[in-house]
């Protein structure tokens, strides 16, 4: 008889990078800020960052997730992703809500709006596949990686359905479809 494995749940709250493998679980509650979760199901690594803004002010080296131009090369770096090996990892992008929708956006426009635009072009540039993508509206998202089953979640969460509307439900998970076992070369 096997034992079920251990669930290890890990928040990554605003400003994290966190990596998960075997029975760990990444959550992020999302509202204005971005999540990117990059899943290598050959290598059964993950990560996940908790993007607050889409760019530092200056360029940094440090690990961390404050800033999305921050947390894509902390992924990659923590990852240990190589140029040779992203086509084999997934992205899946979720929140940069309008939190604040009374409210006339900032000078320089939506900042939900701003970190998601950000995500998907550094993933672009990254070379690395989005599988999934769930970002804008007036909702907070729930993100969750289930590193030992190899699928993600994305669920909303404070919606205020408007009178005679359903409330939202949330997605069904996304079971990525299983990965065939490479041999190590002698």
């Amino acid at each position: 008889m096997t034992e079920p494995h251990e669930v290890h749940e890990i928040q990554v709250l605003m400003g994290d990078v966190k990596l998960g493998r075997g029975g760990d679980v990444l959550r992020a509650t999302l509202g204005s800020c971005v999540g990117i979760g990059l899943m290598w199901r050959a290598r059964g690594l993950y990560g996940l960052a908790h993007c607050l803004l889409p760019e530092a002010p200056q360029p940094t080296l440090a690990i961390g997730a404050k800033y999305v131009t921050q947390a894509v090369p902390s992924l990659l770096a923590l990852m240990r992703i190589g140029d040779a090996r992203r086509g084999e990892v997934e992205a899946v992008i979720a929140g940069g809500g309008n939190m604040m929708p009374h409210q006339p956006p900032a000078r320089h426009g939506l900042i939900g709006a701003q970190n998601a635009k950000m995500a998907q072009d550094l993933m672009k540039a990254a070379g690395i596949r989005i599988v999934h993508l769930e970002i804008g509206g007036e909702a907070g998202r729930q993100m969750t990686i289930d590193c030992a089953h190899h699928r993600f979640t994305v669920r909303t969460i404070g919606v205020a359905p408007h009178p005679g509307t359903p409330p939202a439900s949330p997605l069904s998970p996304v079971t990525m479809p299983p990965i065939a076992h490479e041999k190590e070369s002698p």
